[in-house]
C-alpha cells in the first residue's frame, strides 16, 4: 500500500464583472473558465477544465451571452433554439433540472425540454399532443418546431419562445443519420440542421472514436452549409471534456475553423489583475494498492475496511461515502457483503441495472455504490452539507480516464464554506500505476501531478482511432446519400464536394470513391428493407427461407430483369441468402451509435435484491448467467405459473426465464465461451472466408469454459443459435491474436474463446470480438499481422487439389 497526500486544489475566479449576479451571488463568484467561455465568440469552444469545476454552468453561460446580445425579446423559436446532448438518461435529467434553474435564475427566456425514448412516449400520450397515436419521430420533429406541444414543462404556457433540447445521443444519431421512419428523416435532419444555434456536448470524452466521429461529422456539416457564417446568429459548439484525447485535438484541428480551448493552463495576460483564487477541492488522503496485493481486487480491499466505513458512518451523522467500480458484478457482491455490517438502510446502488425508482432512492443514501454511471458528471447532491458531498470513496480504474473523473467525485468544496476537511480514498489499480507511484510514498503530490502521472502510465480509456480513418467515412456517407435520394436537383447542394471533405477531414490518404460507396450504401438499404424486423433466423432450410422469402423474390426479379442467372436449386439459394445475411448484419452494426450487439434478455426474479433493488427485472442474460446460480424455466408461462409473478412490459423479448438463488463467489464466476460447428467445411475454406476481417457468424453455441457442469439452462446455450453476430475472428495464439490482445490493454472490449469443429471432426480454437466492436478493432491490427496470418493458412493448406 502507499500512502499520498494529494493537495488541495484552487481554482482562478473571475474579479470582474458578474455576468449571473443571481447564479453567482454571495460570495460565490464565477471562476475564470466561465468567464472565458462566456465569452468565447469563435465556432467550436473547447473547455476541458477539471471534474467538478462548473463546466456546464460555464456551457450554460455562453448561451445568456448569446441571448443578451441578440436581445432577449428577440430570441426566435426557429432559428435560437439550443442542444444539448448527455451520454446517459441519468446525466440528461440532471442537465434539465440544472438547466431550468439556471434560465429561471437568470430570466433567461427558453422553455427546457429533455428528450429520451421513455420522454418522447410520455410527451406523445399526453392531452392535446395529437388527435391519434404518432411515430416516434413525428413526435420529436413536432416538439422541435413546436415547443409549447410540451406543456407538462413550459407550464402549461402558449407563448412561443426558443427552447433548449437536452437529448441522449441516440436522439441525436436516429435524427442526423436518418434512422427514423421513411416520412420523418429528412424533417428531423433539416431540424439538426438549422433549428439549433448553440450545441453543446457534455462529457466528450466518454464517446468512443466511432460516435466521436459522429460529431465530428456534425461540425463538418454545419460547416458545409454555412452554419458558422450565419450572419444573424452563427452556429458554436461547446465541447465539454475533462480528459481530452490529442486524437480527438487533431481531429478538431482538421475541420480549419476557430477554435477557443480554454484549459486549466489559459491564461490571458490582461486580465490577470480581475482574477484571484478560491478553493475548488479539499486535501485528499489516498491510499493505493496494486491488484498484486490483494486476493479479489476492490472486493478484498471493502471487506478490509467494512468496519472502518461502519465507523465513519455512526459516529460522523453527516458522513457520506461512495464505491465505485467498473463492474456490475463487483457492486452487487460489495452490497451484498456489507449488507450484515452496514444494513440496506445506509446503502443504495446508483447502476444501469436498477430502475428509475431505485436510483432515486439510491442517491438518498449514505452510501451510494456505484457503476461507471457516475463517471460521466454525476453529481453526489449534498446541499445541505457544509463541506465535501463526498467524505470517502473506494474505487478501482482500469484507466486513466477512469482513475481521474472517478477520483474527482471526492473532495468538491466549490461554494461549501467547510473547506479543509480532508476526504479519504482508497484506490486499486494496475502494478505499473502502483511502480509509477511508488517514489512518492508518504508525501504531497499535487492533483496536477498525479494527473500527468495516471495519463502516462494507464491506458485511455477510448484509443481506437483507426477507425475513423477507414470505417467512419462510410458511416458518415449514409446522410449524403439519403441528402441525395431525397432533395430535388434544383435544391441538392454539392453532395459530392462534401463527400471530398468529409474524406479530406477523416481519411486523406485512404481510397474512398463517392460511387462505390454509393453503390454499397444502397445495397444495404434494400437489404434494410427486408432484413431490418427479420428476427431471428431458423437454421433449417426451408423454414430460413420462408422467413426470408420477400427478400428472396425481390432478389429472384431483380436478376430476371437484368437477365441474370437464377439460383439452379434451393441450396444455391440458401447459399446466396446466407451471404447476404452476413453482409447485412455487419454493416448493420456499422449504422449504430452505441454496440450493436445485444445479448438476449434475462426475465429475474429477484426477492433477495441480489441484483438490483427490484423484485423483478430484465437484463443481459450472458450478465446473470455469469455471475448468479440460478433456477431456470423453460417458458414465460411456467415462469408466470410457478413464481406467482406478472411480467413486466419489457419482458416481452426476453429469452431467458430465472429465478435468482445466489452470488456466484468471484472465483466460482462462469468464463463465458462460444462454440461453432461447421460441418460441411474444412479449417482452410473456412477461415478465408471468416477470419482476418469483419464477418457475421451464424449458429454459435454459449458454452462454460473449464466448468463441467455449464451455464444453467439450455436457453442460455442456444442464446445466439439463430443469430448472425457481428464478429472479428483471428486464430489463438497468431499474429493477429497477440496483437489483439494487446489492444485489449488500451481500450475496454471482451474477447471470448470461440472453439469451431470442422468438417474432419477436428477442432480449433479462436479469439472472437463480437458486435460493433468488431469493426473498431479489426481496424486497430496492423495489416502485416492479417496479411502472414492469411498467408500462413494458405501455405498449412493440406487438402486435396482435384483437376
Amino acid at each position: 500500500m502507499l500512502s499520498i497526500h494529494l493537495e488541495p486544489q484552487a481554482e482562478k475566479v473571475w474579479l470582474g464583472e458578474n455576468p449571473a449576479p443571481v447564479t453567482f451571488g454571495g460570495d460565490y463568484k464565477p471562476l475564470y473558465h466561465q468567464w472565458l467561455t462566456y465569452n468565447a465568440s469563435e465556432p467550436l469552444i473547447v473547455n476541458t477544465y477539471n471534474t467538478g469545476t462548473g463546466k456546464t454552468k460555464a456551457a450554460l453561460l455562453r448561451l445568456l451571452k448569446r441571448a443578451r446580445e441578440i436581445g432577449f425579446g428577440n430570441l426566435s423559436a426557429e432559428g435560437d433554439n439550443a442542444l444539448l446532448i448527455a451520454p446517459t438518461n441519468e446525466l440528461l435529467a440532471q442537465h434539465a433540472r440544472d438547466t431550468r434553474k439556471f434560465c429561471e435564475e437568470n430570466q433567461l427566456p427558453y422553455r427546457v425540454i429533455p428528450i429520451s425514448r421513455a420522454d418522447l412516449d410520455n410527451y406523445k400520450h399526453t392531452p392535446g399532443f395529437s388527435e391519434g397515436e404518432v411515430r416516434r419521430g413525428y413526435a420529436l420533429h413536432t416538439i422541435i418546431e413546436d415547443s409549447r406541444k410540451v406543456k407538462a414543462v413550459s407550464g402549461g404556457t402558449n407563448k412561443q419562445m426558443p427552447a433548449i433540447f437536452v437529448v441522449n445521443p441516440d436522439i441525436f444519431y436516429y435524427a442526423f443519420y436518418f434512422c427514423y421512419g421513411k416520412n420523418d428523416r429528412l424533417p428531423l435532419f433539416q431540424d439538426f440542421i438549422s433549428q439549433f444555434s448553440y450545441i453543446v456536448i457534455d462529457e466528450l470524452h466518454y464517446y468512443n472514436p466511432k460516435q466521436f466521429a459522429n460529431f465530428l461529422f456534425f461540425m463538418q456539416l454545419s460547416k458545409f452549409y454555412g452554419c458558422f457564417d450565419n450572419p444573424a446568429q452563427p452556429r458554436q459548439f461547446c465541447l465539454l471534456t475533462a480528459t481530452p484525447n490529442p486524437n480527438v485535438r487533431q481531429y478538431l484541428e482538421n475541420l480549419h475553423v476557430p477554435i477557443n480551448w480554454i484549459t486549466p493552463e489559459t491564461v490571458r495576460p490582461d486580465e490577470n489583475l480581475q482574477t484571484d483564487e478560491v478553493q475548488a477541492l479539499a486535501p485528499i488522503e489516498l491510499q493505493i494498492f496494486s491488484e498484486d496485493e490483494l486476493e479479489q481486487d476492490l472486493l478484498t480491499l471493502v471487506a478490509d475496511k467494512r468496519l472502518t466505513l461502519a465507523n465513519m458512518l455512526n459516529v460522523d451523522a453527516e458522513a457520506s461515502g461512495a464505491i465505485i467500480s467498473g463492474a456490475l458484478w463487483r457492486i452487487n457482491h460489495i452490497y451484498d457483503n456489507l449488507r450484515p455490517t452496514l444494513g440496506a438502510a445506509l446503502m443504495g446502488r446508483l447502476t444501469g441495472a436498477e430502475s428509475g425508482k431505485g436510483r432515486d432512492e439510491a442517491k438518498g443514501k449514505r452510501l451510494i455504490l456505484a457503476t461507471p454511471t457516475v463517471d460521466i458528471g454525476y453529481n453526489f447532491d449534498r446541499e445541505d452539507k457544509l463541506r465535501q458531498n463526498i467524505d470517502f470513496l473506494l474505487l478501482d480504474a482500469r484507466t486513466s480516464d477512469e482513475f481521474i473523473q472517478r477520483l474527482g467525485r471526492a473532495g468538491r468544496v466549490l461554494g461549501k464554506p467547510v473547506q479543509n476537511v480532508p476526504s479519504q480514498v482508497w484506490a486499486v489499480t494496475n502494478p505499473d500505476f502502483y511502480a509509477a507511484l511508488k517514489p512518492f510514498d508518504g508525501q504531497s503530490v499535487s492533483r496536477a501531478e498525479l494527473r500527468h502521472l495516471a495519463e502516462a502510465t494507464l491506458p485511455p480509456r477510448q484509443a481506437l482511432y483507426a477507425y475513423v480513418q477507414s470505417g467512419a467515412i462510410a458511416e458518415a456517407f449514409l446522410p449524403i446519400y439519403r441528402l441525395e435520394g431525397i432533395a430535388a436537383s434544383s435544391q441538392k447542394p454539392d453532395l459530392e464536394d462534401l463527400f471530398n471533405q468529409v474524406h479530406t477531414l477523416f481519411a486523406a490518404k485512404a481510397k474512398f470513391k463517392y460511387q462505390t460507396l454509393k453503390r454499397s450504401l444502397a445495397s444495404f438499404i434494400r437489404q434494410d428493407n427486408f432484413y431490418s424486423t427479420v428476427g431471428n433466423i431458423p437454421a433449417e432450410t426451408t423454414a430460413r427461407l420462408k422467413k426470408c422469402e420477400d427478400r428472396l423474390k425481390a432478389e429472384q426479379a431483380y436478376r430476371k430483369s437484368h437477365h441474370l442467372q437464377l439460383w439452379a436449386n434451393i441450396k444455391a439459394a440458401d447459399e446466396w441468402l446466407d451471404k447476404d445475411l452476413r453482409c447485412y448484419f455487419v454493416e448493420k452494426a456499422r449504422y449504430s451509435f452505441r454496440e450493436y450487439f445485444q445479448p438476449p434478455t434475462a426475465l429475474i426474479s429477484d426477492s433477495h435484491n441480489l441484483f438490483s433493488s427490484a423484485p423483478i427485472a430484465v437484463y443481459d442474460a450472458l450478465h446473470i448467467a455469469m455471475n448468479y446460480k440460478a433456477k431456470y424455466f423453460d417458458t414465460l408461462q411456467e415462469w408466470k405459473q410457478v413464481l406467482n409473478l406478472t411480467a413486466p412490459p419489457e419482458a416481452k423479448d426476453a429469452l431467458v426465464f430465472c429465478d435468482l438463488g445466489e452470488l456466484r463467489k468471484p472465483d466460482e464466476r462462469l468464463k463465458i465461451g462460444l462454440t461453432l460447428d461447421v460441418p460441411e467445411q474444412l479449417k482452410i475454406e473456412w477461415e478465408q472466408k471468416f477470419t482476418r476481417w469483419p464477418t457475421a457468424l451464424y449458429g454459435m453455441e454459449v458454452v462454460a469454459v473449464g466448468d463441467s457442469r455449464g451455464v444453467g439452462s439450455q436457453s442460455v446455450v442456444n442464446m445466439f443459435k439463430e443469430r448472425y453476430v457481428p464478429a472479428f475472428v483471428v486464430e489463438k495464439d497468431s499474429r493477429s491474436d497477440i496483437a489483439l490482445r494487446k489492444l485489449g490493454k488500451q481500450a475496454q472490449f471482451i474477447p471470448y474463446s470461440l472453439e469451431v469443429t470442422f468438417a474432419d471432426g477436428k477442432s480449433y480454437l479462436y479469439r472472437v470480438v463480437l458486435g460493433t466492436m468488431a469493426l473498431l478493432v479489426w481496424a486497430e491490427v496492423p495489416a502485416y499481422c492479417l496479411i502472414k496470418d492469411l498467408n500462413d493458412v494458405q501455405v498449412n493448406d493440406d487438402s486435396c487439389l482435384i483437376f
